[in-house]
């Protein structure tokens, strides 16, 4: 009997190992701000392995959007390990702590990529982090990636018409005002006639936004110039946040600008029906002093009505 007993179980070794080594600890930084700059995975291994092809095991990192890997699953690192050992066994992990460093550079293409859009993200994330060797059931680390983002509001588009009119006529603008990440409260976007250097003339009006992320949107909405309005080329200057009261991860891109001629030939006058909004503009001004003193001067001979009382 116990000859049989032997010899059966020779057989059943010979055709197939028997998995019982396994991944005993794992070890993540609980926050990762930078996931593709390089962080470094702690784990231990333990149990064994009999039989033929026991003498390796295959070792598997995986990044998940779920403790148990059943969604968003990419593979961090998978790579084959050597066991201590010989015959048909048992077979031995690499004793002790081991660590592995992973990086841009390690990971596969499509790990990465999803790693750059965590990155960007508003907000950081919760994800495991998860091994497995072989395949004996994972182990698991919650780890929070990326960092919290400041809004960041730019003109994304915006026409004016027309783009020409007489002294006294009226023009139609319309803007889109954008940020992906959310701001905490509301803001406004200035309004301001400038020259054709962009030195402020007039204050036009302000349109309130609301807080949140994504586009707000002005329909086209007239301004009546003064009959009084000298010829010549102005800009309309748009200003987001012109009260300096939302904190942006970029400064620099919150004013855009549409060209506006007038002419007293009627015929000038109609030659440009539309025109689009340059964002970006550098306005060569200091914004608060020099809105704040606009604004508080009394009504010129520029503007006589900006047509828009609502909120978007």
């Amino acid at each position: 009997m116990p000859v049989t007993f032997f010899f059966m179980l020779s057989l059943l070794a010979a055709g197939s190992a028997s998995a019982q080594a396994s991944v005993n600890s794992l070890t993540v930084p609980s926050t990762i701000t930078d996931p593709l700059a390089g962080f470094t995975i702690n784990y231990s291994l333990g149990g064994s392995k009999w039989g033929v092809g026991a003498a390796s095991a295959e070792l598997r990192f995986y990044l998940s959007a779920s403790p148990n890997g059943s969604t968003g699953v990419a593979t961090i690192e998978q790579r084959q390990i050597l066991l201590r050992g010989s015959g048909w066994g048992p077979y031995y992990p690499p004793s002790g702590t081991q660590s592995l460093y992973v990086s841009r550079l390690t990971m596969p293409a499509n790990t990465v990529a999803l790693l750059e859009s965590i990155s960007a993200a508003c907000a950081p994330q919760t994800w495991y982090i998860l091994a497995e060797l072989d395949w004996t059931g994972y182990q698991n680390r919650p780890a929070l990636l990326g960092t919290t983002k400041q809004p960041d509001l730019y003109f994304s588009g915006g026409t004016i018409s027309p783009a020409a009119i007489q002294p006294g006529g009226t023009t139609n603008i319309s803007f889109d005002v954008t940020t992906r990440c959310p701001t905490s409260y509301g803001s406004s976007v200035g309004i301001y006639l400038a020259d054709a250097n962009d030195q402020l003339l007039s204050f036009i009006g302000a349109v309130s936004i609301g807080s949140g992320a994504g586009t707000w949107s002005l329909p086209p909405t007239g301004i009546t110039f003064s009959p009084y309005i000298a010829t010549g080329t102005y800009n309309i200057v748009l200003l987001a946040d012109m009260d300096g009261h939302v904190a942006e991860s970029n400064e620099n891109n919150n004013a855009g600008a549409f060209q506006l001629n007038i002419n007293w030939n009627a015929m000038a006058a109609a030659g440009r029906e539309e025109g689009k909004l340059e964002p970006e503009l550098q306005p060569p001004f200091e914004s608060e002093a020099a809105l704040y003193n606009l604004e508080s001067r009394a009504p010129d001979n520029y503007v006589q009505a900006f047509h828009y009382d609502a909120e978007l």
